[in-house]
């Protein structure tokens, strides 16, 4: 394909985004079928598609085949995000010790965030998410679960919308590594969070900041020292992808 015809792609990308804002369109609702896509847009047909093949490729449409079907809008979410940011560190040769580094700075804030924000019933849901924790440390893959999903909770209970991706998008690419941790971690790991969820239901945005870092710091520094070797090695979009989207 020339770079005449990508770029005007992209820019069909950009008007249907943008036609989509302004019709006040939403996850669940279809977009135009290609013959009033095309119109609208005043592009062809392979023009067109390959517009739509974009934003696919990006999380914000799925094709839905035969009558009636066409673009559906989605919603894009923290896989996309992981994705994009390990083919980006890959070419640029970023190892694995640069995301820690990342999430070292970001993750206080994160909670600092859900400390001043987070509601009664997220709290609560935090409260149980916890419990599963602890049932699980027995298992690893039941623990896994469970953790993950206090993890994007505490992202979501900071009410920002990019801490809300970002958090769980790096911890997915660190995880890539395929690092896991024995139950005696395990269980260090679950006293760690019951820290920060104490403080961030004490409303203490200072303290949650606090043990979070600490809480970072020390996985830092277990990792360095325990598997110095993987986190010097460049991030593999390979493997955060098929981490991100199993399918």
């Amino acid at each position: 394909m020339s770079t005449g015809r990508t770029k005007l792609s992209l820019e069909v990308a950009r008007q249907i985004v943008q036609a989509m804002a302004d019709d006040g369109m939403g996850p669940g609702d279809r977009y135009l079928s290609e013959a009033e896509g095309m119109r609208r847009h005043n592009a062809g047909r392979g023009t067109y598609r390959e517009a739509l093949r974009f934003l696919e490729n990006q999380g914000l449409i799925v094709m839905r085949p035969g009558p009636g079907g066409g673009p559906e809008i989605v919603q894009p979410g923290w896989p996309n995000l992981a994705s994009t940011i390990a083919l980006l560190l890959q070419f640029s040769g970023a190892p694995l010790r640069s995301v820690l580094d990342a999430r070292e700075v970001i993750e206080p804030g994160m909670a600092e965030f859900a400390a001043r924000n987070a509601t009664d019933d997220e709290l609560a849901q935090m409260s149980r998410d916890l419990e599963a924790i602890e049932a699980g440390l027995g298992s690893y893959r039941t623990f896994a679960g469970a953790y993950e999903t206090y993890w994007r909770h505490l992202a979501e209970s900071s009410h920002n919308a990019l801490f809300s991706v970002l958090s769980p998008a790096l911890r997915a690419i660190v995880n890539s590594a395929g690092f896991v941790p024995d139950e005696r971690y395990r269980g260090e790991v679950l006293g760690r969070l019951r820290k920060v969820h104490d403080a961030v239901a004490a409303r203490d945005a200072a303290r949650a900041r606090d043990v979070m870092r600490e809480l970072e710091e020390e996985f830092g520094r277990r990792l360095r020292r325990g598997y110095p070797r993987q986190i010097a090695q460049v991030i593999a979009w390979s493997d955060v992808h098929q981490l991100a989207d199993p399918s």
